[in-house]
């Protein structure tokens, strides 16, 4: 027998397993209280990003719509998110001759979630990314591979932002039914 079929087959009761350890999917439906997924629904994305950064925060906005509104489609606000997203080109790959042929990029997005009634913050985190990208004679080259090395991270924020509001909604279902 392949030893990857028999490592597959040594899986299957262990996935048996899987209910009895308390594993619940993070955005299943619940019987006593709205979803995950309906929470993030319920999210407002304010405008972000401005001047030099508009154009990525128009495409973070974006990301977290579609990521938000996945299933359930958008619901009535009942939080409002604020972003705001910093980047940072650094060189990473100096030639002897002073020449930079790789460059790195760091994004960061601080984030806040607010109440839309009472306006009260109800969390606030910090998602990074980073990425690289080679540095070439042309010039243009180079600047769509910085285009394209932002609009990655962009995504990668998206997703991070995601998943940290989809855990602090899921802790805030657990802290209320305990």
């Amino acid at each position: 027998m392949d030893p990857s079929r028999r490592r597959l087959l040594a899986c299957i009761p262990l996935a048996a397993l899987l209910p009895s350890c308390g594993f619940k999917p993070l955005l299943a439906e619940r019987d006593d209280s709205p979803s995950v997924q309906a929470m993030l629904a319920a999210i407002q994305i304010n405008r972000i990003g401005d001047g030099r950064n508009r154009r990525l925060g128009q495409i973070m906005r974006n990301e977290l719509i579609d990521r938000f509104s996945t299933g359930s489609g958008l619901q009535p606000p009942r939080f409002v998110l604020d972003v705001t997203l910093t980047q940072r080109f650094t060189p990473l790959i100096i030639e002897s001759s002073n020449t930079v042929t790789r460059s790195n990029l760091v994004m960061t997005a601080a984030f806040t979630l607010r109440d839309i009634e009472s306006g009260d913050v109800l969390y606030r985190s910090t998602a990074r990314s980073t990425g690289s990208h080679d540095v070439v004679v042309s010039e243009y080259s180079s600047q769509v591979a910085r285009q394209d090395t932002a609009r990655k991270a962009v995504r990668d924020l998206a997703n991070t932002i995601t998943y940290l509001l989809s855990f602090h909604f899921d802790r805030a279902h657990e802290a209320a039914g305990s």
